[in-house]
């Protein structure tokens, strides 16, 4: 068997004996199975690949904290403790100083599937993002973005004085300033540990996608959800492997992997989205009630969103050293834009349709002899 992994890995978990033939990629996304970017994302692609290799090329899928930590799950890449791994970006800001200060802008992005190819073609392409990918030894395959946050909350959170003084987990910095800036107090934990903060009363919201309440089973412990649009999270990657195991992958493999991941994340994103409506469908047979947010609320989130988030993210910049971070910004709007564009009269439902233009603009172009070997 051809293990891409390390003696380290290994030592961490025992594999079943494969024919000589496989090549086994180890990964490691760090939420639950019943997860969208789990179920849909990485034990979807793990299929494919099984598949359309004939069993040659196989993807081992570890989830939540087995392996790795969740913040571990670039420096676990980086030494090569798996092959592949799922990675929130925020959580190391020093070692993806230009992707943490795109993810600031997150609060403002709502069209989950225009955000996740964006950021794939972005990071893909772009010579800085490279760059900051290069240093940390991995190499990116693919994007994800969440569906839009709401508020989770063990009480009704509607108007400006109902959110005062309320303890909120919060997703980034910028959610946290504009925490801040309603007289709530942002509480900076896992996503993971949000169900006991909920149920001890450390937290009084939790702002994540409203998946959670089925995936994470949240409305056992959060009763009341407002949809207040808090913008999406995409920091970091769905897909990115340690750099020797990308390079030690024959090339038809790469090549298997690269198409693989195209049409798997129009998959994945059509699922995320769908995993919230089914949520809230569900949610009042659980005792939660659905809230719109009051029009104090919603005046107080556009304002911050329209005046401080592109300054913020500038300031995000300024602390971890990032050089040209407006024109990083102005350079991510512009491949924005244009997927808005590409996708404007394209039905979202269509999986075929998503994915040959993704194909057709992003990863059809990518030279897997070349990608990532250097």
């Amino acid at each position: 068997m051809k293990h891409i992994a390390g003696a380290l890995f290994v030592g961490l978990c025992t594999a079943t004996a494969v024919p000589a033939a496989t090549q086994e990629i180890t990964a490691s996304i760090w939420f639950p199975d019943t997860y969208p970017l789990v179920t849909d994302g990485y034990q979807a692609l793990a299929q494919a690949l099984d598949q359309q290799s004939g069993g040659e090329l196989s993807l081992k899928v570890y989830t939540g904290d087995s392996v790795l930590p969740p913040a571990a799950h670039l420096s676990g890449l980086r030494d090569g403790i798996v092959d592949m791994t799922y990675h929130a970006g925020t959580y190391t800001p020093s070692d993806l100083p230009a992707d943490n200060v795109l993810a600031a802008l997150g609060i403002s992005f709502n069209d989950s599937m225009v955000l996740t190819a964006a950021v794939a073609d972005f990071y893909l392409n772009d010579d800085q993002m490279q760059q900051m990918f290069r240093q940390q030894g991995v190499v990116f395959l693919g994007s994800y973005a969440s569906p839009s946050y709401a508020l989770m909350c063990t009480s009704p959170v509607v108007s400006l004085a109902d959110i005062a003084g309320k303890k909120i987990r919060m997703p980034s910095p910028i959610h946290a300033a504009w925490a801040a800036s309603v007289q709530a107090a942002a509480v900076n934990v896992p996503s993971s540990e949000m169900f006991t903060g909920l149920e001890k009363g450390q937290l009084d919201c939790a702002a994540n996608s409203p998946n959670d309440l089925k995936t994470r089973s949240l409305w056992d412990v959060a009763k009341e959800v407002t949809l207040l649009d808090l913008g999406q999270y995409f920091a970091g990657w769905q897909y990115a492997m340690n750099q020797g195991a990308w390079s030690d992958l024959p090339e038809e493999s790469r090549q298997l992997l690269i198409d693989s991941i195209s049409d798997n994340l129009v998959t994945m994103t059509i699922a995320f989205e769908q995993s919230v409506a089914e949520a809230l469908a569900e949610a009042g047979d659980h005792g939660v009630t659905i809230h719109e947010p009051g029009a104090d609320l919603q005046a107080a989130l556009d304002s911050f969103v329209a005046e401080q988030v592109e300054p913020m993210a500038l300031e995000v910049a300024a602390r971890l050293n990032v050089e040209g971070a407006a024109d990083l910004i102005s350079r991510f709007g512009a491949v924005y834009d244009k997927w808005q564009g590409l996708l404007a009269d394209v039905d979202r439902d269509d999986a075929a349709a998503l994915q040959a233009v993704f194909s057709d603009e992003i990863y059809g172009k990518i030279d897997v002899s070349a990608y990532g070997l250097n």
